[in-house]
């Protein structure tokens, strides 16, 4: 099992409903952005999916494996590249 992080819950919201199809591979552990209530919109209240606004919590979880970086492309460099230096795998879109 696959433990993944989404950040940005615009697009992150589309590719939840992806990972939500794999179930026995992914388990979508948070949704990270910077509007709450946006996040918490997209995870449709699932309590399984906790929901911040703290990426920095979020790459400093030894239990997140995954991260899927949806936010606009200007951000996709600089944020991946956090991701892989706090060791984490990374998926852009």
């Amino acid at each position: 099992m696959i433990r993944t992080a989404i950040i940005g819950a615009g697009i992150g919201a589309e590719h939840l409903s992806g990972y939500r199809a794999l179930p026995d591979r992914f388990q979508v552990a948070v949704m990270c952005d910077l509007d709450t209530a946006r996040a918490l919109a997209a995870t449709g209240g699932d309590p399984a999916i906790s929901v911040t606004g703290d990426l920095e919590a979020v790459l400093a979880d030894p239990s997140i494996d995954l991260i899927d970086v949806c936010l606009p492309p200007h951000l996709h460099f600089p944020i991946a590249v956090q991701c892989l230096e706090a060791g984490k795998h990374v998926i852009c879109a």
